[in-house]
Formats: structure tokens, sequence, C-alpha cells
């Protein structure tokens, strides 16, 4: 059988990205190319494109190994400013990736590099699975696509993060494989550090416990079996147990109080300010965060306001008043508070691993 030369493929490959992402043209891009990646980019971002194409290769050959020589022989990546997020079109080989994101401008090599390795260890554990990506098995490809980014670049300190949003979501009695195979439920869609971690540590405890390569077997049974059924064959126990062990070791893991991967981007925190100034029982007590992000990679629910007096974990949203950013998390206090001082707790993790914490207190008037 005739197979098409290999221009025929890339010239297929670009018209199959060009019904992907319609704005493509071909006349304002610059073409990049490798061994196995051909990376298309606007032409006046040419020298980022060249920057990085090196790394991106010897990702693909780190990606291509660890998923069992599954990668396709030539990938296709169309990066672009009109788009914020990154995703692929599998089986097609293509990969978007969007650099319309805060984190984007404060360090482009990086990012580019990232958001396109996470795409091709996505398109390598697709290929690995015949695309068994969907919504009870997204939390393992999250949490498995990090793994192998991280540990490509040796930077697995920053995946420590993992286990103190897997502590908090455990807290939140949220943490458990029926918690996380409802990916769209408990992650908002949102592709993330925050929402990868169950993934992450779930891996993690048996690549510890059993071999490093098990959890790519899971992905590979995940090609003719279900989720428990896969789980089961690969780790050779139920769920049931595999889910115990793991939610033991998220308990018993030792953190840190402070994680620092790289100490010049860490959040950093200039003030904390209460609206009104004390609170008064019945009413909602709104803790303003004044947070320093340089590596503008913090999102909102990479924070969390511990409520010491009651024990909650209080949810914070961005917000902003004349002009100036803030994150705003509500504190509850309920019509029995007594007067007093209390205290609460602040924890901020970026998406590059680092978390920082901070207490204070906060005061409670007469009725």
């Amino acid at each position: 059988m005739l197979r098409p030369f290999p221009f025929f493929l890339i010239v297929a490959g670009f018209i199959s990205l060009h019904l992907f992402v319609p704005e493509i043209s071909f006349a304002q891009q610059e073409s990049i190319a490798s061994q196995h990646v051909r990376m298309l980019v606007p032409a006046e971002r040419g020298s980022l494109g060249r920057e990085v194409i090196s790394d991106i290769e010897r990702f693909y050959e780190f990606a291509n190994r660890a998923t069992g020589s599954s990668l396709p022989q030539k990938i296709q990546i169309f990066v672009t400013w009109k788009k914020s997020d990154a995703s692929c079109q599998w089986p097609d080989a293509g990969i978007i990736v969007g650099m319309d994101q805060p984190a984007a401008s404060a360090n482009l090599r990086a990012f580019l590099f990232h958001s396109a390795a996470r795409e091709i260890a996505r398109l390598g554990l697709l290929e690995l699975s015949d695309g068994a990506q969907r919504e009870d098995t997204e939390f393992l490809f999250e949490g498995m696509i990090e793994i192998l980014v991280h540990e490509f670049d040796h930077s697995s300190r920053k995946l420590e993060a993992a286990w103190a949003f897997s502590k908090m979501f455990d807290e939140m009695k949220i943490l458990g494989l029926a918690s996380q195979r409802a990916w769209s439920t408990y992650s908002d869609g949102l592709r993330c550090l925050r929402n990868a971690s169950p993934g992450i540590t779930f891996l993690t405890t048996f690549r510890e416990l059993q071999a490093r390569d098990r959890p790519l077997k899971l992905f590979e049974a995940l090609k003719k079996s279900s989720l428990t059924a896969s789980m089961a064959a690969a780790f050779k126990a139920p769920p049931a147990e595999l889910e115990s062990v793991w939610l033991k070791r998220v308990r018993e893991y030792p953190l840190e109080d402070e994680i620092t991967t790289v100490a010049e981007e860490a959040p950093k925190l200039n003030k904390a300010q209460f609206v009104p100034d004390i609170g008064k029982p019945g009413n909602i007590l709104q803790l303003r965060l004044f947070i320093e992000d340089r590596a503008r990679n913090l999102l909102p629910n990479g924070v969390i306001v511990k409520d010491v007096r009651t024990g909650q974990l209080l949810k914070v949203q961005p917000s902003s008043e004349n002009g100036i950013e803030f994150m705003m998390a509500g504190i509850p206090v309920d019509e029995n508070c007594p007067p007093g001082e209390y205290a609460y707790q602040v924890t901020a993790i970026d998406e590059s691993g680092n978390l920082r914490r901070w207490n204070g207190n906060y005061s409670i008037a007469d009725k």
C-alpha cells in the first residue's frame, strides 16, 4: 500500500489546523521545524519560536519514550495570541497554544514551552489509551501530564503543592474517586495545578509504592476497559482499596509550611484589610487581600482562607475598587458569636508550585 509523501502529510496537518483554528493566515505565520515538531508562530514572534523549538523537540523525545513510542512522527503546533487556552486535536496530531494569558506576558518562553509540552504529553496519553480522556478519567490525564512535564525538566518539587491542595480537598470532603471522577463539577472545567492535584497525588502514590511505569499501565488498560477495571488491572487491587491507600498517604504526607520553587516569583501579601474594620454577629466580614504576584500565575482558586474559629475553608474571588485589584473572601459571623479576637489563615499556591501562608486576626464586636 502506498504511503503519502512527508510533504503531503505536513500540508494535511496544516490544513487540519486551519479547519480547527479558522483565524490561521499562512501568509502571516513563520514555520519553524525540528525533527518531530513543526510550529507556526506569528511572523513577528519568529525569534520566540526559534528559541523554544529545541526544548520542545527534546520533550517530544522524552514523552515518546515515556508513553511507549506512541506519539505521531510529526506534530503540528499553532501558536496564537487570539486564544487564551491550549488544546490538542486528536488523532490529527494538532496542538493549539493560546498565549493570551497574564502568565505568558510575564515569561513568554517558559509559558510557551510548558503549554506545548502539556499538550504533547496529552497526545501521548491519548494515543496510549486510544482516546480515553473523558469526564471520569480527566483528573488522571491532568495529573499524569503534570508529572511528565515536571519530570522532564527536573522540577518535581513544583508538584509538592499538589499534596497541599489534596489535603484541603480532603478537609472539604471532596477528595475521593467519586468526587474526582465528576471532573466538571469539582474543577469547573479549568485545567490548573489545583484541579490536577488529586490526579498527581493518586498516581504518585502508586508510582512510589509499586513501580514508576505502573501509572502508564493504567492508561494503556483504559484502551480496553472501564476506569475501575483498568485501575484494578494496573494496580492489582480493587478501586476501594486503592482509594483508601491514597487517602491515607495524603493525610500522612509531611507538608512544609512554605514551598518556594522560584523565590523571586513567590506570592507576597502586601496588605490584608477588613471591611468593615470590626465585624458584627449576623453579618459577613469582608477580607481583602492585596497579593503581589510577579509571575502573574496566581489564580483565585489557588488562594484559600481558613477561618480558624469555625474551621471553614472559604473561597476567594477577584475584585477591584478604584482601579486597585485584590482578592476577597467573606467570613460569615453567626448570630451567637461572642465578641473577641479570632484567627484566620491564608494559603496561596501559584501555578509554579510556590506555597505561602500568612496568619492574621479579625475582631468581632458586641451586637
